[in-house]
């Protein structure tokens, strides 16, 4: 793939301009880039279980760190939601199946 897009990834090792944010799931059956028939720095990608974005609270997380950047500094009008079907996320949000955070994952 490199050979073929060389100019591309010449000019992205020192520049993005991407046209949308795109939050999706880290499901490894959904690729944002390919559902969205995008190129590489098109989208700038956060992808997390079942594509959640927590509220806002005073520190930066894992999502709004990420969304405050897009919009911010890389000027980012568009953000996409996207989810997908047969989410094991949703599923388990749904039936109340959340299964409890391990305690190491606390500390």
């Amino acid at each position: 793939m490199f050979p073929e897009r060389k100019d591309l990834f010449k000019s992205l090792a020192s520049n993005q301009n991407p046209k949308a944010l795109f939050i999706s799931c880290s499901d490894s059956r959904l690729v944002p880039e390919l559902v969205t028939q995008q190129k590489p720095g098109e989208l700038f990608v956060i992808r997390n279980a079942g594509n959640i974005v927590p509220s806002f609270g005073p520190e930066p997380g894992g999502v709004s760190a990420p969304i405050e950047y897009a919009v911010v500094a890389l000027g980012v009008s568009d953000i996409i939601i996207c989810g997908h079907s047969n989410c094991g996320a949703m599923n388990a949000i749904a039936s109340c199946a959340c299964p409890p955070v391990p305690a190491w994952i606390l500390c």
